[in-house]
């Protein structure tokens, strides 16, 4: 059936391009069904984070590969993989396809687990129903704004909770498996996925497969030549109607700032200090600000945000509060730890200035408008980093600094989370100082992930991606060759080829990758970028920091190690390169949450199969 020049197979919209016209009983009709009907059934198993549905999606995912003849064959291709520690007893799934004999192995990443479906309010029941999301909001039982409105109306979409992110990536790498286990003749070496629980808290279940993965490396003796996860990517701007791959993705480290000041009477507040007017500064100087914001070559991260901010009066008095703390999200390009300790005592240094500032302006306008004299207290701030205060406490009370952590640390470790442990020690810790003048802590929070990208191997890796795209696309035009250097920094040149080809290279004069873009058969270009700018697991396959730039944030971090695990070593061991090309769509974490059938279900299954044939030799 088709309407408007565009062919719809049970709901799933195609293009009529000439290349992909299909005829009743066609081979790619039927891979397209497949795959859109394994869609909907990932989607309707619920797999909220920290659910019961985390077992449930990689039950679902275990059965369905079990049930081919393939694993029929060889069932211990497929592992699963407990996460380490994790009190729901999550797991994660390693399945493995091999081919001809090749060390060879490429690997594949799909998270399984989605965020809550509470801001579906009234429709919640719907959100992992996409037909009966789909007729709701045509009923118009939820209003949508314009732009959701027209893709309701385009049939283009397919809506709800996990669609999007990521479970259509999910689908995709497990047509790509079950494929090349029908046909394990036609490819040399080996295709890996990994399917990973608690992507959206944690990685809990990343940070145990990567144990896993270098183990079968090591112990079969396989050469990963890099890994391809298929996370979702959206619009970069408003009216972006790109599709992007991604050759790294962002980092992020946590700040936290921990403020105690100078309680006093409601009553008479200027004989105090409010540690809510200091928290405000901080915030209003960090918050959403680009100067925080990390650079690249012509890429700039999202400036950092505020996660978690609150004052710890625990009751109601008209005692004025005097502690208080938060959370920062800071995306990492190139900046180390090192770098954003630096900047974030800048901000606590400015914010106790500003908020000083406000204090005296604000009394000297009390005092002349009331016509009394007044006290100034001149408050003095001290700006110290957690590493800083253990180690004075350590040494007041003549204490290894490793044993007063545990020693606080360790009797809250199953009544608190990470964050908490963090903020318990330093009040803890604090409240042994005797000076009690007005004081910021700046330490780490977890979780912590490293920014992953180019680095020299990694331009072999993507040399074969760039041969796998251009295999799809039939282009006689080749993307100029790119020199990386076997530094992460080192600088890049590329040239710029100057025709209508399908395949075009965007030079840059430094950073860790050359930009690019590609010609799709819908007319849309596939863009390449460095970063793929939501956190994702791929942080976890490579450490490009040095040891001197982990020890900081280590030394601030007191939950490392002890509540809070990091497999820095296998980290650094695995060393793998990795791009992100994944499904297409929008409003991820959102109620409006949809994947854009077309790209998603015809072009990408046809990119990542010849990726990895390319890649692999077939």
């Amino acid at each position: 059936m088709s309407k408007n020049g565009v062919l719809l197979i049970e709901g799933v919209v195609m293009s009529t391009h000439e290349k992909f016209e299909l005829a009743e009983g066609n081979l790619f009709r039927t891979k397209m069904e497949e795959l859109y009907k394994l869609l909907i059934q990932l989607v309707k198993v619920r797999s909220v984070v920290s659910s019961d549905g985390e077992h449930d999606i990689i039950d679902f995912i275990e059965d369905y590969v079990r049930d081919w003849d393939y694993f029929r064959a060889i069932p211990e291709q497929i592992v699963r993989i407990p996460s380490k520690g994790d009190p729901l007893g999550r797991s994660s799934l390693l399945v493995c396809v091999s081919g001809r004999e090749s060390d060879k192995t490429v690997v594949l990443l799909g998270h399984t687990d989605t965020v809550e479906v509470d801001d579906y309010g009234l429709l919640a029941d719907f959100a992992t129903t996409p037909d009966k999301l789909e007729d709701a909001l045509k009923q118009g039982q939820r209003h949508l704004y314009p732009k959701a409105q027209s893709d309701l109306e385009s049939g283009n979409y397919l809506w709800g909770r996990g669609t999007l992110d990521m479970k259509v990536g999910v689908a995709n790498e497990l047509m790509l498996l079950k494929q090349l286990a029908e046909n394990p003749d036609s490819f040399e070496g080996n295709v890996i996925a990994l399917f990973v629980c608690d992507e959206e808290g944690n990685s809990a279940g990343m940070i145990s497969a990567i144990e896993v993965l270098k183990q079968w490396r090591d112990t079969k003796g396989l050469n990963i030549c890099g890994v391809i996860n298929t996370d979702y990517h959206t619009a970069q701007y408003p009216g972006d109607d790109a599709y992007y791959l991604f050759r790294g993705t962002v980092g992020k480290i946590m700040p936290v700032f921990y403020i105690r000041t100078l309680e006093t009477h409601a009553g008479d507040p200027f004989a105090g200090l409010d540690a809510n007017l200091v928290m405000a500064e901080l915030i209003n100087e960090v918050n959403l600000n680009p100067k925080y914001s990390d650079y690249s070559s012509d890429e700039i991260s999202v400036p950092p945000i505020t996660l978690k901010v609150e004052d710890l009066k625990e009751v109601y008095s008209v005692k004025t509060n005097h502690e208080a703390w938060t959370l920062i999200s800071v995306p990492l390009f190139e900046q180390t730890p090192v770098d954003v300790m630096r900047k974030m005592l800048e901000v606590a240094n400015i914010a106790a200035e500003n908020s000083l500032s406000r204090y005296y302006r604000y009394q000297r306008e009390y005092i002349e408008q009331a016509g009394i004299p007044s006290e100034t207290i001149h408050p003095e701030f001290e700006i110290i980093t957690l590493a800083e205060l253990v180690d004075r406490v350590a040494s007041q009370l003549s204490e290894d600094s490793d044993r007063l952590i545990d020693r606080y640390i360790s009797p809250v470790l199953k009544d608190l989370d990470t964050r908490e442990q963090t903020l318990y020690l330093i009040r803890q810790l604090e409240l042994l100082l005797p000076d009690r003048r007005p004081r910021i802590v700046v330490g780490f929070a977890p979780p912590f992930y490293p920014a992953v990208s180019c680095s020299g191997t990694d331009d072999v890796f993507f040399q074969g991606v760039d041969r796998g795209i251009r295999r799809v696309l039939k282009s006689d035009c080749s993307v100029s060759s790119v020199a990386l250097a076997h530094t992460l920094y080192a600088p890049v040149q590329a040239g710029v080829l100057e025709s209508d080809c399908s395949v075009s290279s965007i030079a840059v004069e430094s950073g860790r990758t050359a930009g690019g873009q590609y010609l799709l058969d819908n007319g849309k270009e596939l863009k390449v970028k460095t970063y793929y700018p939501y956190i994702s697991d791929l942080s976890y396959l490579a450490l490009p920091y040095t040891d001197d730039e982990l020890q900081i944030m280590k030394d601030n971090m007191p939950t490392f190690g002890r509540s809070y695990h990091v497999p820095l070593d296998t980290m650094k061991a695995l060393d793998l390169p990795v791009i992100n090309l994944g499904g297409h769509g929008f409003d991820a974490h959102k109620w409006t949450e949809r994947v854009e059938r077309d790209y998603s279900l015809r072009i990408l299954p046809e990119l990542l199969e010849s990726i990895v044939m390319e890649i692999l030799g077939a």
